[in-house]
């Protein structure tokens, strides 16, 4: 009964969220650089929404930081509070600055079709949504699905 309430919850929470090409916007991360949604020419991106109040978020964060390493990665923070709250926020939880934007009015978020957090959309070299996900994802997960949408 569980599992099949997870999968229905699952599915409502993935219902309108935007496929096929990504959708065009650009903004200004905590450290002031602009960061786009452009393709690279090879190799996938990561939009990530999450947010300080979402427990799911808050574990998964060392996920998202490993990536962020090797890959691009957009760190959007849904309706979280001011910059200053979510540079506090990210400096207790060791996350970079130059890739973190705060989506205080969720405007990203809508052009997405964003309901729950943390949502990951992960974007090929030809600018289309190949893979969404709603909810934990292991860093071995994304990495799976980072390297395929590359290909």
């Amino acid at each position: 009964m569980v599992i099949l309430a997870i999968f229905l919850i699952r599915e409502y929470q993935q219902q309108d969220l935007t496929s096929g090409l990504v959708p065009s916007f650009s903004s200004k991360t905590l450290s002031g650089e602009v960061m786009n949604s452009n393709p690279l020419p090879d190799q996938a991106i990561l939009v990530h929404f999450w947010a300080v109040w979402c427990p799911i978020c808050n574990l998964e964060n060392d996920n998202i930081q490993a990536l962020s390493k090797d890959y691009k990665v957009l760190n959007i923070a849904i309706q979280s509070g001011t910059d200053l709250e979510i540079e506090t926020y990210a400096e207790d939880n060791n996350m970079a600055l130059d890739n973190l934007i705060n989506d205080r009015s969720g405007s990203i978020s809508k052009l997405f079709g964003v309901k729950g957090t943390p949502s990951s959309f992960i974007i090929n070299p030809k600018g289309r949504i190949q893979f969404t996900e709603v909810g934990y994802v292991t860093t071995l997960g994304y990495r799976l699905r980072l390297w395929w949408a590359g290909l």
